[in-house]
């Protein structure tokens, strides 16, 4: 009986052995995604900021040439905005 009390014992060892290096890998694992997880919203926010830098530059140098163009034909702008005023006015009038 001693002989199968050892071998229970020693399995158990075993078992609980192969139980603690199984934590210690899931530990790993966790630690892992966690950082892809961090880097991949760090790449996420850097690409977002890029796209918006993109953007503003974009707006902005389309007002800066809309800006030019009003300047060099007040008159002409003028009479646009008036028409689009106009335009504007009769839409929400007839809703």
């Amino acid at each position: 009986m001693t002989d199968t009390n050892t071998q229970t014992e020693a399995d158990i060892k075993s078992l609980s052995d192969e139980l603690k290096q199984l934590r210690a890998e899931f530990a790993k694992i966790a630690q892992l995604l966690e950082s892809a997880a961090r880097h991949a919203g760090d790449e996420a926010t850097q690409v977002a900021r890029e796209a918006g830098e993109r953007a503003w530059g974009e707006v902005k140098s389309r007002a800066d040439g809309l800006a030019r163009r009003i300047e060099e034909k007040p008159v002409s702008s003028t009479a646009w905005a008036f028409g689009i005023g106009i335009a504007v006015g009769l839409m929400f009038r007839r809703s």
